[in-house]
């Protein structure tokens, strides 16, 4: 991914041209901050910023007074929020933690585009090759925004400086005709709403893990303790748009004793889960399990994880249409059961990209007044 930062260093309320080097304000993602809707009908987005760090590259020591968060439309400040001098601290006390995260799971700060091998992360007071890293700051607004704003308020040698950079804001889905991967009623546990893990992760924040229901509203019957108690297991996987297959694995086992156990506590099971995920996640492709990825050109890519073994029918190379099978859904990989882990991306790698939003033009949602997004807990029915 590229990344791309603005800066404007002010001094004393003048531009200090032999500083301009001196402190920058990096995005991640930076090409564009993607809101998502919360409700469709009354026009309301909601919109996690991208991750912001403050780097300072000077000798001298830059201290982080405040930052401003700044929503604009056609040049208009519509929304501000201003973290002040107890929040910046509250960020630098979570530096060694977002430093660790960083490194063990770069896939979600833009690799090491936001924060370079040689910057530390610290805070309030940043010396040479420091930063200060701003996460999870929400926004919710009604209809559009085209402009993020950061300004950083700070002192340098007992002197005023004020950092400035942009970034546009799109409110649009990702430019395709897209067909639902699956055929039938199915169930969207995880979506893009903010409640579910998916939306704080950078590559999968607006991926759908697809499951199916069965009379009980459960999605497995009797215990769930084998993969064929699953409603979804085995169920034919589609392409959602036509492209090329730039990816396709299908000989990654599934292992059954990575379900919760009957009786097992959901502290205890998640326990187990992230164990086996920090194994997964030694190679890039252990997360996915068996899966396909699909070129859909502009720099749109889809992908399909955890499916079943020996069940891809596609090849690297092969140029499809839109609705070709492409395998049977599993529980390989990164599984706590059997589901379609599908999203869309700016990228052909399933973690080094950014995630980007979708609508399908042949569903419905069970109880919809009219088209929306979709969102976490929804019912798909393909028309």
């Amino acid at each position: 991914m590229r990344l791309l930062f603005a800066t404007l260093i002010l001094i004393g309320g003048l531009q200090d041209a032999g500083a301009s080097e001196a402190q920058e304000i990096r995005f991640c993602p930076a090409d564009v901050a993607r809101t998502y809707p919360l409700d469709s009908r009354a026009r309301v987005q909601s919109l996690l910023l991208p991750h912001i760090a403050v780097i300072n590259h000077a000798t001298a020591p830059f201290t982080v007074d405040a930052i401003h968060l700044e929503l604009i439309k056609g040049g208009e400040l519509l929304d501000t929020r201003r973290l002040n001098a107890a929040d910046v601290a509250r960020l630098a006390s979570n530096s060694a933690e977002t430093q660790e995260l960083a490194r063990d799971a770069s896939f979600m700060f833009c690799g090491t585009e936001l924060i370079a091998p040689d910057i530390k992360l610290a805070g309030p007071v940043l010396h040479a090759n420091e930063g200060l890293v701003v996460t999870n700051e929400v926004f919710a607004f009604s209809r559009e925004r085209d402009t993020l704003r950061v300004r950083v308020e700070g002192t340098v040698a007992g002197k005023g400086v004020e950092l400035s950079a942009t970034l546009p804001v799109a409110s649009n889905m990702a430019r395709t005709d897209w067909l639902f991967p699956l055929r039938g009623v199915s169930y969207v546990g995880w979506g893009a709403s903010l409640h579910t893990a998916h939306r704080w992760v950078l590559p999968e924040a607006y991926a759908l893990d697809i499951a199916r229901l069965g009379e009980s509203g459960l999605t497995y019957r009797g215990e769930g303790t084998r993969f064929s108690d699953y409603y979804a297991y085995g169920t034919d996987v589609y392409a959602a748009a036509a492209g090329k297959v730039v990816e396709a694995v299908n000989d990654v086992s599934e292992d059954a004793t990575l379900l919760q156990r009957p009786n097992e506590t959901t502290d205890a099971y998640f326990a187990r889960v992230r164990e086996n995920q920090a194994k997964l996640m030694e190679s890039e492709n252990g997360p996915m399990g068996n899966h396909v990825i699909i070129d859909h050109g502009d720099h749109v890519y889809s992908l399909y994880a955890h499916l079943r073994p020996a069940s891809v029918r596609v090849r690297v190379g092969d140029n499809i249409a839109a609705g070709t099978l492409l395998g049977r859904l599993g529980s390989s990989g990164n599984s706590t059961e059997p589901h379609l882990h599908f999203q869309v991306c700016s990228g052909s790698s399933a973690l080094q990209c950014n995630g980007m939003p979708v609508s399908f033009s042949n569903i419905r949602v069970l109880w919809a007044e009219r088209e929306r997004a979709l969102q976490s807990g929804d019912i798909v029915i393909v028309k």
